[in-house]
């Protein structure tokens, strides 16, 4: 058994060997990347050199240094340290409004294309009204109704994302409804319940999963943009934007309090939308 194992683990290691030099540069160090921030995510104490929310007034406003990488703010805390402790509420932020997009987008779309003339035609309308609206502008209205906070930012980001997502979704499912292979499904016998969701649902969502992957990025800068304007989550909270916001009033004294949070924004939507392209691309058989 060990003899024969040994030439298949070589074929693996060889094949893995041969993808990676495959890989474009760009998107290897961004999922080096990725990893770091799932880490601070996961294990932030890991990373973390200081309380993030320990307050020093002897410490504050010091510049970057090799005992505060990332320097310290107006109350002496160290930013480093917030930084990472902010990375979980921020990918949970991103990933649950991402979650929240497609769930109503796919109900909206998957019901349009599937129900009757005059059921698909209203439900198109209703959804082309909210594609009018800026995304922003849909998450700010719903903010005004339910109030602030980390929840009402994760479903005000999901309904602003979920026109775009009933759109794709209504197109795609119209061209799998009209395919050969749910014709072999009618021709087998399968009841509407079972092609919906044997047929239906997986070759619609299975698409649809990789521009998830470039919406989470998306979902993090518009949270972190709504948690600028105070309509996320309240100071003291190490939560990206909020700690973009403590920061402008100090952008000419100490402009590391703003600086480094909108770096940490920057860099996850980038690495996010560097490997979900390359994801579409694969998928799509398109090679570089």
């Amino acid at each position: 058994m060990s003899v024969l194992s040994a030439p298949v683990t070589a074929r693996s290691r060889n094949r893995f060997l041969a993808e990676l030099a495959r890989t474009p540069i760009t998107v290897i160090i961004a999922a080096v990347i990725l990893a770091v921030i799932l880490l601070a995510a996961i294990w932030p104490s890991l990373l973390q050199s200081h309380d993030p929310f320990g307050v020093d007034p002897q410490a504050n406003l010091l510049p970057p240094s090799p005992q505060h990488l990332f320097g310290t703010d107006q109350s002496g805390r160290d930013i480093f340290s917030r930084i990472i402790e902010g990375t979980r509420q921020s990918l949970v932020v991103g990933v649950g409004a991402t979650l929240v997009g497609l769930i109503i987008g796919g109900l909206l779309g998957i019901t349009a294309a599937l129900s009757g003339p005059r059921i698909d035609a209203v439900i198109s309308r209703i959804i082309e009204v909210l594609y009018a609206f800026p995304s922003l502008l849909l998450a700010l209205l719903f903010i005004a109704i339910a109030g602030t906070g980390v929840t009402t930012l994760v479903f005000a980001v999901g309904i602003g994302t979920a026109p775009g997502y009933a759109r794709i979704l209504r197109v795609q499912t119209v061209k799998v409804a009209g395919s050969g292979y749910l014709e072999a499904a009618l021709a087998l016998g399968w009841g509407p319940r079972h092609r919906l969701w044997h047929t239906i649902v997986p070759n619609v969502v299975r698409p649809l999963l990789i521009l998830a992957t470039l919406g989470v990025g998306q979902a993090i800068v518009w949270a972190s943009a709504l948690s600028f304007l105070g309509l996320g989550a309240a100071p003291p909270a190490a939560e990206w934007g909020t700690m973009l916001a403590d920061g402008r009033n100090f952008i000419q004294l100490a402009w590391w309090i703003a600086v480094f949070p909108g770096l940490a924004i920057t860099v996850t939507a980038l690495v996010t939308t560097v490997l979900g392209r390359y994801i579409q691309r694969r998928t799509d058989g398109v090679t570089r």
